[in-house]
């Protein structure tokens, strides 16, 4: 599935600012500040064109009037410092409303969202992690600080404009019309040539600065290979052609840059000569002049910044569209009205598998095809084959991380998709072949598996069930001990035992080890492999396995091969037929009298 739904930007804009009807308040108050803000501009025009007259007066008069100005323009240094700060205070306080808001929504559909979701280009965990932090927060930067400036720019523009023209219409109309067009083709100008020169450098840069990450990041190989010097040869290389590749195609572009930056001293020079002309005329007098000539100067040159705050509009723009198509897309497996309370009902456990077959979406190759088992409750059974066979793939069905193309999945007697999907994971628990650990302690991971607040003999019980107690009261702070970044703190067989007590405090009715101890050491794996044995008990268990050894007494075991069930049996009835599994057995030195 990929995004097809894009929304213009004045229609962006009204769906936006309608959702923070809490907030509407808070923009009142900042559009009236903005009013004050955007009207110093012809106010200053007004006080520049009269403090010129004050130098042909009198000195005593002068003093007078200078004071008089000076304490004018006081008062506009104290209005623009209440409105700046009413504006910087409530802005703050509406960019963190919406980046709240927004990133909170952003991460709540991200986790509603199907396993097809995650499998989409430009979906890994990265590209989600920085889209999760960057577009509320372009977001953030339109609805609260940006918008009141492009506010302010555009109350400037009109009452300077205005003023001018109500001043001296020839003047006015010459300036408004003549040399505002300009001023403002300049300042879009100079902001889209700054934006592609500094998108230009970053592309041509992209390639050198990948070469740099893979050498950094596989630094024990170079440094393994001695290939230091060809590294930086080669970085060397690419640096200098960059180089004489941006010297030529940014020549043109610094001279229309220059050009933009001479075009507000041209209309400079307009206004100044044709108002001279008609001060030579005895038309208008200076004080016209300077009001008209300051304020649409001063309206030109704020209006030029106009086009800086333009990027905010075309991220933000970008920003909720994305996020209104996250919101739009529903996935398959939710929780509704319809299902909401019903779950795997009785204390029944049992698995059934009716003509299933299943492909990945986006995929044409089949990965299961005509599926048939039964798993009794309480029954241990495995499954085996070579990789790439459907084993793991019938865990993410068993999780429902996905649904079957064709046929059905039961559990407790009814197909798991008639269940809410939070109700019927509540019943299992799954081992992964890479367990997670969070930061935070050995008691925060363990209770995860728990809605309600785990009490201290719930975690102690797990851990014990677990083969896990003992080493974690070895430790200097017990259960309070710190896991670090992704349970870096302990080994690759203590984690796997912390993992299997957080699938067990849940007491799983059904519990799903995929590949639980493949990346273990031998004495690891067999600690581990006590904690699973006794894990079984009483509930119905499936594990994916490549050691056979670790499943040789199952109750049942299913070998899988190019997605079909080839065999099914227990380890003797499978070594007796001489097939697939007794092949594996052999290749793994376990015959039938290990």
């Amino acid at each position: 599935m990929t995004r097809s739904l894009e929304v213009r930007a004045d229609n962006l804009s009204r769906i936006m600012f309608g959702e923070q009807k809490a907030l509407y308040p808070h923009f009142v108050v900042t559009i009236i500040a903005a009013l004050a803000g955007g009207a110093t501009f012809p106010g200053q025009a007004l006080l520049f064109s009269r403090i010129l007259n004050v130098f042909n007066l009198e000195p005593d008069e002068a003093q007078s009037e200078a004071n008089f100005y000076a304490l004018m323009f006081f008062i506009v240094a104290l209005g623009n410092l209440i409105a700046y700060f009413i504006i910087g205070v409530l802005c703050n306080m509406i960019g963190q409303a919406v980046t709240y808001r927004y990133r909170k929504e952003m991460f709540t559909d991200m986790l509603k969202q199907d396993m097809e979701f995650f499998n989409l280009p430009g979906n890994t965990s990265g590209a989600l992690t920085s889209k999760l932090s960057s577009l509320p927060t372009q977001l953030q930067d339109l609805l609260s600080a940006n918008i009141l400036l492009i506010f302010i720019v555009f109350i400037n523009v009109i009452s300077s404009s205005i003023l001018a023209i109500a001043y001296g219409w020839k003047l006015g109309l010459v300036m408004v019309f003549a040399g505002l067009p300009p001023l403002l083709i300049s300042g879009y100008i100079r902001i889209r040539l700054e934006t592609a020169l500094e998108k230009e450098n970053s592309e041509r840069f992209a390639d050198s600065a990948s070469l740099a990450s893979e050498a950094v990041l596989a630094i024990k190989t170079v440094s393994s290979l001695t290939l230091e010097s060809a590294i930086l040869e080669r970085y060397n290389e690419k640096l200098s052609s960059i180089v004489k590749v941006s010297i030529k195609s940014l020549t043109w572009t610094i001279a229309f840059y220059a050009l933009s930056q001479s075009l507000e001293f041209l209309v400079m020079a307009l206004g100044f000569w044709y108002g001279a002309q008609l001060l030579l005329r005895g038309e208008y007098t200076i004080t016209q002049f300077y009001v008209i000539f300051i304020g649409v100067l001063f309206a030109g040159q704020a209006a030029a910044q106009f086009f800086s705050y333009t990027t905010s509009i075309t991220q933000a723009s970008g920003a909720a569209n994305y996020i209104l198509w996250l919101r739009a897309r529903k996935p398959v497996m939710q929780e509704t009205p319809e299902n909401k309370d019903k779950g795997p009902g009785g204390d029944g456990g049992e698995i059934a598998l009716h003509s299933t077959n299943f492909q990945y979406p986006g995929r044409t190759t089949r990965v299961l095809k005509d599926i048939n088992m039964t798993i009794k409750h309480g029954e241990f059974a495995a499954f085996v084959g070579p990789s790439g066979c459907g084993k793991s793939t019938m865990i993410n069905l068993l999780e429902r991380f996905y649904d079957p193309t064709t046929g059905d999945i039961s559990f407790a007697g009814n197909p798991i998709h008639t269940y809410s999907p939070r109700l019927y994971r509540q019943n299992i628990s799954l081992v992964q072949q890479e367990p997670t650990l969070y930061s935070g302690s050995v008691f925060e991971n363990v209770s995860l598996g728990l809605e309600e607040v785990a009490t201290e003999a719930q975690i102690i019980e797990a851990c014990r069930q677990a083969n896990a107690l003992e080493f974690i009261e070895s430790l200097p702070e017990g259960f309070q001990t710190a896991c670090g970044n992704r349970g870096l703190q302990f080994s690759g067989g203590q984690k796997q035992r912390i993992a299997i007590a957080r699938a067990l405090i849940r007491k799983p009715r059904l519990l799903l080890l995929d590949e639980a101890t493949s990346a273990l050491d031998t004495q690891s794996e067999r600690i581990v492999q006590d904690a699973l044995d006794q894990a079984k008990e009483g509930r119905t268990t499936i594990a994916v396995a490549h050691r056979l050894s670790t499943i040789k007494h199952a109750d049942v075991i299913f070998v899988f091969g190019d997605g079909k069930i080839v065999e099914s049996g227990t380890h003797s009835e499978l070594l007796a037929m001489k097939g697939r599994y007794y092949d594996m057995c052999l290749a793994q030195s376990l015959d039938k009298q290990v």
